[in-house]
This record gives structure tokens, sequence and C-alpha cells, in this order.
């Protein structure tokens, strides 16, 4: 016979708790509740059914109020709280459960202020402290959206010092965390070495970044008044904690400034007060519809949205029979675009920025319906109110890249812990390099023997691996240091930098059991790079790669095409139930409050009720005394006067009549006001009423959101599991800050960053978290910069912000040690000795660019086509990187020229699949695009794609289009790229020597380092050479094509038939006249 015990008999009152059978009524019952959950064996399993026990919750939150005693909270309470100090419950959902827990116990405060009291009075044990300091590091770092702000209290326990000089060395490494917690939280808002503070230019401008609203206010749209940012300079004057802190808040100052710079142009451009060729959608005459938190096609809560009526701007699909809107909407994306951004306005006045959630059935009915998500909740109640109030409210598309943005802008906010922090922001020049504690000592050792010697037994790579000097210097220094910076020219897709950074995989996979987070700034370099693990021998079964773009062989990666064994148990079944059933309560009160608003008419009797709490003195003046005869008051006709009778009479701009001795002295002023000024009151009643509802309202939908959160948060938890399973984690660093939540979930150890150089620092920064230990950065500081909108933020500029300087850049700047890569395999020796003197003094060409074949046509393989054709404004377009540029620039001689040299290029036998044409501005893009596709379909890259739809320079069907494969781009979105020919036409051609930012030696290193075999520049060499700003880098450039032969006055041609036969091309006839169908006049 089995014997019953103590455990069993807990657990039983443990179960008959949450399942809401029994209720904790006193102290004595929540003693033996708290029993019962520090007995269980797991506080995960326990938190989870917690968490999904509304009476579980509540009995929790109400027991501990119980008994404030030191007594108590050393004995019950503060055992509760050193329950959940477990790294697992953390992880639960995200760290969403442990934050509802800890929120449990600090709100309402009493609790929270009983353990302050017993702190200073120092009456909590040991054990007691121990918790509540735990306690209290945990509350520093919940994000500004969680409500709760301890900051000052945390800060007065520190200044008490009982932490700091404590005995115990667990107690004093806490007060060590929240000490440094708190700078990072608090340095920000006070580190400054300048007259200037953040704080109180708008409503939106607090001197605590985290507080700020990503998306800007209509107050701070309109404000004049600059910005606070600081200079990078007097950041690095800060020293520790400070200069930490303050680097983070500036990091977030600037990029959220930039995305305002594009935001501010585009709404410009969208009213019409800027000049822009692109038209921007609107839709006129708003109304209120609805408010949905589900969709037609989804059944689970979604976010809540604003269905809004259009008076105008949906009439193409309203004027078609409702059998074809359907089919309109599928095949035409762009109309009404999911997740466009754009604002709602009212004249000029911004009410609130919203995204389009495209909801098919509700745009194909009769009355087309637009869902709009508005995330900001004082946005989201001033949208509800204008709704209501105004029949003028308009819907502008603006177009913005916000989803570049947010995320990272976020993620900076949450963001209080940070790793690395001696390299990263510490670093002196001359400080010795701290070595990694991952890679063995045994590997890297033998790496150091093996110079000029086969690798392959080591790494254990699939084919033989022998690298030269620098190549392994590199290998070691980003296995051995904790951060390691690998510098190295333009090289091959495959080998160089990227080869070296698929080895440091290999070895740091096969070496290591901590996860790999892989990242780069775009999908292709990304795809590329996972495409070299495969190669190298990694087991695709080790690798995940998160988003959705991928090329057929990283497509099997997707997170979304792995198979995973995980089962949801059924406390988690119980969680979501519990959820969702608290949803569907909230969504079904939600859409009665929203029926009751729509149906809101501001009545008396709803007026009156208003008054009484906010006006009473008018309240009194306008309501019938209550009789404590019970007797029934009566009008002057003898009916029994409502609630509302004096109200009325008053707005009717009538007296009291026969209750004129019932109203109070001093209301009498109330009745002495004429008609005008009662019905400005009425109005002014009517909207404050509405106000109210709208509040009332926009309360309940961010309530329910944060609800749908926390369900999200579940239903992810499959894509948790399967990173967790994954060694080698694959992403851009945009989809890095989009899976933030699942990232710092799985806590990769190891952070590989290609293209380091282009990134910019806060997505590296954001993309880390706080268990970090290993950072490898492969870049090249040499090309262009991250890109920015702003160009009065640039490093170019001068200003000092220097937002565009990567991580890696500043990085070598400060003094950091870095290796650099001496060897490429891209170029032929004529086109690597430009770079070599520009640019890489030591670079060195590898055999395998030695004694290439020449090419067809062409008597030289590098050509400087000089010509002295003017250029022209294009006006449709302005280029962002080009200071001061109110337009872009184009050639027409130029794309006529380039047309020519295609074509002949094509007659010598080379596909389009060889040559790409390059040019730095967006104007003379779209004239080449517009010219070459009269004989080729010119295909443009990703980002030249988005550039010219965002001009308004090409059509979404264009896009779509599909094409030949003749490449087109600007210099700046080739970066990364190659081609066996380039052909750049480089646009300008003036006698002032204006070349814009075309000065820039980052952009002409680009642009000299794309092409293997051939590079055919067309341009004006007196205009660069000229040039007061970009002459340091073009005169010597000129200089060393001039000696050495390479500077024509056209395209030096050979027949291929007749070699002896060659000629200069300086014009459009002499390809006809002097090669035509590409040869010569002789007989074939």
């Amino acid at each position: 016979m089995s014997t019953i015990t103590g455990s069993d008999r807990l657990a039983k009152y443990l179960g008959a708790i949450l399942h809401g059978k029994q209720e904790v009524r006193n102290l004595q019952d929540f003693k033996k509740f708290i029993a019962a959950i520090l007995d269980q064996s797991n506080p995960c399993i326990l938190v989870e059914k917690l968490i999904s026990s509304q009476s579980g919750l509540k009995a929790l939150q109400t027991g501990l109020r119980f008994n404030l005693t030191p007594a108590f909270l050393n004995q019950y309470t503060a055992k509760f709280i050193q329950f959940l100090n477990n790294r697992d419950v953390k992880a639960l959902c995200s760290g969403a459960f442990l934050e509802q827990l800890l929120i449990l116990v600090v709100e309402p405060r009493t609790l929270w202020n009983a353990f302050l009291d017993a702190f200073y009075t120092r009456t909590l044990e040991h054990d007691s402290i121990l918790a509540f300091c735990w306690m209290v590091s945990e509350l520093l770092v919940l994000p500004t959206s969680s409500g709760v702000n301890i900051n000052d209290d945390a800060r007065k326990m520190v200044e008490d010092g009982y932490i700091s000089s404590s005995l115990s060395i667990e107690l004093r490494n806490l007060g060590h965390k929240i000490k440094h917690l708190l700078e990072m939280r608090l340095s920000s808002m006070n580190a400054t070495t300048s007259g200037s503070s953040a704080g109180g230019r708008h409503d939106n401008d607090f001197s605590d970044f985290r507080l700020t609203a990503i998306l800007p206010t209509a107050d701070e749209m309109g404000c004049t008044e600059a910005p606070f940012y600081r200079q990078a300079e007097e950041i690095t004057q800060l020293s520790g904690d400070q200069r930490i802190a303050a680097h983070l808040d500036n990091q977030f100052r600037l990029l959220r400034e930039d995305m305002l710079s594009g935001l501010r142009d585009d709404f410009q451009i969208a009213q019409g007060t800027k000049k822009g060729r692109r038209t921007a959608s609107r839709l006129e005459g708003l109304s209120l519809a609805t408010i949905s938190c589900t969709s037609s096609t989804k059944q689970r809560i979604q976010p809540c949205t604003v269905g809004v009526f259009c008076d105008r701007g949906l009439e193409k699909v309203q004027s078609l029979p409702k059998p074809d809107r359907k089919v309109f909407l599928k095949n035409n994306h762009s109309f009404v675009k999911h997740q466009a951004f754009g604002c709602l306005v009212r004249n000029s006045q911004i009410v609130a920025f919203a995204t389009i959630e495209r909801d098919l059935d509700s745009l194909e009915a009769d009355r087309p319906v637009v869902m709009l998500r508005i995330s900001d909740e004082e946005a989201l109640k001033r949208c509800l109110l204008y709704l209501k109030l105004y029949n003028d409210v308009n819907f502008l598309v603006v177009n913005t890249p916000i989803f570049a943005y947010e995320p990272i802008l976020k993620c900076l906010q949450d963001r209080i812990e940070m790793p690395l922090v001696e390299e990263l922001f510490l670093y002196e020049h001359g400080q010795p390099v701290r070595q990694s504690s991952l890679t063995p000592f045994s590997v890297v050792e033998k790496l150091k023997l093996k110079y000029g010697t086969d690798l392959q037994g080591i790494l254990q790579t699939k084919s033989p691996v022998t690298l030269e000097n620098s190549q392994l210097d590199s290998l070691v220094a980003g296995l051995s240091q904790r951060v390691s910076l690998i510098q190295g020219p333009p090289e091959p897709l495959g080998t160089g930098k990227s080869f070296i950074g698929a080895l440091l995989a290999k070895a740091l996979h096969d070496h290591t059991t901590d996860k790999i987070l892989v990242m780069c700034y775009t999908n292709h370099a990304l795809d590329q790079f996972l495409e070299d693990l495969l190669d190298i021998g990694i087991d695709a079964s080790s690798i995940v790669r998160l988003g959705s773009k991928s090329t057929q062989r990283t497509e099997p990666l997707s997170l979304f095409r792995q198979h995973s064994s995980y089962k949801r148990n059924q406390i988690s079944w119980n969680t979501i139930n519990s959820l969702e059933s608290d949803a569907q309560i909230q969504a079904s009160e939600l859409q009665s409050h929203t029926d009751m608003y729509q149906n809101q008419m501001a009545d008396a009797v709803s007026i009156l009720d208003y008054l009484e709490f906010e006006d009473p003195k008018y309240f009194e003046a306008l309501t019938i005394p209550d009789d404590d005869d019970d007797m029934t008051l009566v009008t002057r006709s003898g009916k029994a006067a409502k609630r509302g009778y004096l109200f009325n009479r008053w707005i009717e701009g009538k007296s009291p009549g026969i209750y004129s001795s019932f109203i109070p002295s001093h209301c009498q002023d109330v009745w002495a006001l004429g008609k005008e000024p009662r019905n400005d009151k009425l109005q002014s009643w009517r909207n404050d009423l509405l106000a109210e509802q709208a509040a009332s309202l926009g309360s309940r939908m961010s309530l329910l959101d944060k609800c749908q959160k926390r369900l999200s948060a579940l239903w992810g938890e499959k894509t948790r599991v399967i990173l967790k399973s994954k060694r080698i984690i694959g992403c851009t660093t945009t989809a890095a800050a989009m899976y933030s939540d699942e990232l710092r979930h799985v806590s990769p150890g190891i952070m590989l960053l290609e293209e380091a150089g282009e990134v910019l620092e806060s997505h590296v920064l954001t993309a880390m978290c706080s268990e970090t230990k290993h950072l490898v950065l492969i870049g090249d500081h040499k090309q262009l910069r991250p890109k920015i909108n702003s160009y009065s933020l640039s490093a170019e500029k001068g200003d000092g912000y220097d937002l565009n300087v990567s991580l890696f850049e500043r990085l070598i700047n400060a003094g950091y040690p870095h290796t650099t890569l001496l060897k490429q395999h891209r170029m032929c020796p004529e086109i690597s000795g430009l770079v070599r003197s520009l640019t890489y003094p030591g670079l060195e060409d590898d055999d395998s660019t030695k004694d290439r074949p020449q090419p067809r046509g062409l008597r030289d393989r590098l050509i400087f086509f000089h010509h002295k054709h003017p250029e022209a404004g294009f006006a449709e377009v302005a280029d962002r990187r080009d200071e001061g540029a109110k337009m872009s620039r184009k050639n027409v001689f130029e794309a006529e020229i380039v047309l020519k040299i295609v074509k002949y290029l094509g007659q010598q036998g080379y596909g389009t699949d060889k040559i790409v044409v390059l040019t730095p501005y967006l104007g003379q893009l779209s004239l080449l695009r517009d010219t070459l596709r009269s004989q080729n379909d010119p295909v443009l890259n990703d980002l030249d794609t988005y550039d010219l739809l965002r001009a308004g320079l090409l059509s979404q069907a264009s896009a779509n289009h599909s094409k030949r494969q003749l490449k087109l781009s600007t210099i700046d979105n080739y970066q990364g790229e190659e081609s066996e020919i380039v052909i750049a036409s480089l646009t300008r051609s003036n006698k002032n020597g204006d070349i814009g930012f075309m000065a820039a030696p980052e952009r002409l290193n680009v642009l000299l380092s794309r092409a293997r075999n051939v590079l055919i520049l067309v341009g004006n060499s007196e205009t660069f050479v000229d040039s007061r700003k970009g002459g340091k880098a073009w005169k010597p450039l000129i200089d060393q094509l001039k000696s050495n032969g390479h500077l024509y006055d056209g395209l030096p041609v050979r027949c291929q038939k007749h070699p002896q036969i060659t000629a200069i091309l300086r014009t459009n006839e002499d390809f006809n006249t002097k090669c035509p169908d590409g040869g010569c006049s002789e007989p074939w």
C-alpha cells in the first residue's frame, strides 16, 4: 500500500489552486500555497503552470501582500523570488513569463516598499538580500515598455554602501552588476561634455532615449530646433560605463535622425511641397469603419488594426464587378500595398503614422475597407478621435523604409548589457589584445607551425588547404582573439576574405560547442557565404538560414524548411488556451466598445456624467437637485423633470425657469452665458467626451496587443527549438534585429560578420547578446562606408557625428590590431596596379591573375575613353550621398556610346552575362536603362531597382519584367560584386571640375576593383583632374593611366580577323563606319 507523502498533499493543494477549485483566503492558505510552489522540483514547469492559471496568478499577487513583515519576507517571499532565479525560467517565452511574474511582485508597490524598508533596517537575512538584489538586477534590464522604473530606488541601494562592503563575494558581484546596469541606464542622460542636452524640445524628446517613441509625433515633425546628438570625439572623452551608455544613446539618436531625414523628404514629396517624380498614393476622406484584431484568413488574434472607409482613392477596385475585384487585387500587389508605410493627415497636420495591413476580403467589399496598423498608443488615440470628429482626414503613402530602421532602434532601446566592452568601447591604443577562451590552445599552436603547408588534417576540410602567410595570420587571429578584425582587398567570391571566414566558421564549429551567428549585410553575400560553408565541409543539418530570400542551394537551409520533432506539452497548451481565452474576452469587449464609440451621440446624460467628475461647477448648475423627501420634481407643464431638463434648457439658450431658485449662487454665472459661449462649451464637452472614449478604446487595443504579443511568443516556441538545435545560424543584419528575441533565447557565443565595413555599427551591436564572447569582423574599410540618408551625419561631412563609420573602421581608427590579407585573386595586373597605387600599397597578385588571354576586339584591357561632351542635370531625382546636390546628373553622349560599346563587345562574342555597366548617378542609370533596352533588356540589381522605384523612374511592372542578362548598377550598389568586363559611365563633364560625390576615394576604389579582365572608363578626364575636392585621388590615377598608355580619346579597337587593322572609335558613327558588324572593312 502506497503512502501519501507531504509532497503529494502539497501537489494536490497546488493543483486545486491552479485549477480554480480552491481559493487562497487567508495567510495560512498562502503559506501552504508558497510551500507547494517551493516543493516543485522543476521551476520551469511550475512557472508555465502559474502563467496559464488566472486563479494561480491572482492567489500569488494577493497572498504576497497578506503579510509584509521582515519575518514573512525572509521565510516565504524571498524564497519564492529565489525560486524564480533560474536560467531556464528566464528563457521561457523569451523572458516574457519571468517579466510577468516580477511585475506581479513589484506592482502595486506595497510589497516592494516593504522589501526596501527591511533592506535599510537590516532585517533581511543574507539569502533574502541575495534574492532581492537579483530581482533588482532583473528589473533593471526590463524594456521600458514594461512600465517598471526602479532607477531611483536602485541608486539609493547602491549609495547605501551595504552591498559593496558585504563580506559575501556573491552579494558584492550582484552589487557591481546593479551599479553597472544603473550607469548604463542613467549615464546616457547625464554624460555630455557640451553645453546642450537631450529633452524638452517637443513631446517626444527625452533625456532617456529609451522613452522616445520610434516613430515621430506631429509636434516633433514640426519642431525646427536641432535634435540632440553627440560628436564621436566627445564620447571618447568619457570613461567606463559612461562611455558605453553614451555610445548606445548616440547610436540610437543618430540612426533615428537618419530615418527621420528620409521620412521628412518623403512626406514633403507626398504632400507636394517638395519636388519629386514619384506620385504618392492617397486615400482621401477617411472615416472609421471598424476595429479588428483578427484577419479574414487567420483565426488567431492579430495585432489590432483600424479599418477605414475612403471617399476617394479606391476607384480602381470599386469600379470593377465584384467577381473581378479579387482577381485585380491578387494581380496588382502594389495597389494598397501590404506593409506600405504612410501617415494620416488633416490639412497639413500629421495625425498618426501607420502601415497598411492588406486584407483582400475587406478591400473587395462593396464599400472597401483599408486596414491600418498604428503602433504608438497616443497616435492611435488621436487617430480614433480624428476619424470620428472630421471628414477630411487623408492617408498618404510615403514609402520610407521604416522596416529597415524600426527593429534596430527597438533593439537599441532594449539593450542594457553589452558584451566584449573592453574591446568594443574601452580599448586604448597599445593595450594587449585579450585572448579567447573558446578555441583549444593546441589547435591554434598547431596552425602557427603550418605556414605554407597543407592544413587539411587540422581543419578536416574536404580538400587540401594551403594558406599564404597573411591568410594564416588572419586565421590564427580569428581563432585566438576575443575580437578580431580581418581586412582584405576586393576578392572573387569564395576566395580571400570570404574563404578565411569559411575556414574560421569550420574551425569554430568543429572545436567549440558554442553556437555561431553568421551575418552579412545583403542576402546575396549571405547565400554565397553559406554555400562556402557547405563546400568546406560543414553539414547542412548544422545550419539554419533566417529570412525569406535564398538561392537554390541555400533554400533547404531556410528556417521554414527545417523539420522538428517538437511537440507542445499540455502545460504549454494550457498557457496558450488561457491567453487565448483572455484575448477573446478582451476582443469581445473591444468590439462592444467600438460599437458604442461608433454610435456615440454625446447626449445630455452622457455629458452630465462627464461633467460630474471633470467640471463639478457646471454639473451642479445644470443638474436638477435631488429631493430629500422623495418628491418628484416636475416641469412647468406638470410632467416629471428628467435628468437632462436643465441641461437642455441651457443649451437652448433659456433660463432655469421654475428652477431658478435652486441654482447655487456660485453657479449663477453659468446661466449668465450667452448663446454662442454655450455652444462653444457644448462642442468642447462633446470633443472631450469623444477623446475620453477614444483613449479608452486605444488603451483596450494596446492591452490586447500585449496579450497577442505573448501569444505570438508562445506560438514561436518551435522556432526557438529549431534554432537551439543548430550550431550555425545565418542571417542578414536586418533579420538579426527582427529575430532578436529568438537569438537572445539561443544565445550564440560566437558572431562572425562578413562585409563588416558596409554595416552600420548599430546593426552589429544589436545582433550581439550578453553572452557573446567571440567576435570576428571581416571587411574592408577602404571601400564604401555603410549607406545612410543624411549626409549631414556622415564622416564625409566632417561635423564629427560619423554615423556611417562602421564598427570595423572605428576600431581600426582607434588602433585596435588587425590583420590584412595581401594577395588578390580577382584583377589582372594592369587593373590591380591602379588600386595598388591608390589604396593598397602592399597588394600582391596571385598567379591566377597573370597571363590571361588578351580581350577580343580591343587593343587594351584598361581603357579610359576621354571625351568633352557636357553633362546635364536630371531634376527628377537627387542622389542622397551627393552633398548639397538638388538633382542627379546624366550624360546623353555617354549613354549612347556605352550602347555602342556593349553592342561591339557582343559582336566579339562576349555574352551579356560577362558585362556590367556601372555609373555613379541614378539619373544616368535611368538614362542608360532607357537607352540600352532599345537593343538589350538591362537587369538592375535589387538595390538599384528599389532606388529607381522609390524615385518614380521605374514602374513595378517593369521591375518585375523578365529580362535578358545585361547588368546595370550604380557603383555603390555593386560593391561586393565582380564581372569579367566593367564599362563605367562616369557622367560628369564640366569646366568647373565639379565631380560631386565621385571625389570620395572609397567610391573610386570600388569602381576600379570590380573588373576581372577588362575595365573601360568613359568620361571627361579633365573634369576629374581639375576637381578641387577629388583631385588628390583622380589626378594620380589619370597620370598613371596616361603614363602607361591607357588614356585614349575613344575606344581603341582591333579587328579580330585582321589584327593589323586598328582604330580609335570616338563617335557613334565611327562604330558604324570603321567596324561594321564588329570587324573592319576588309573582306572576311
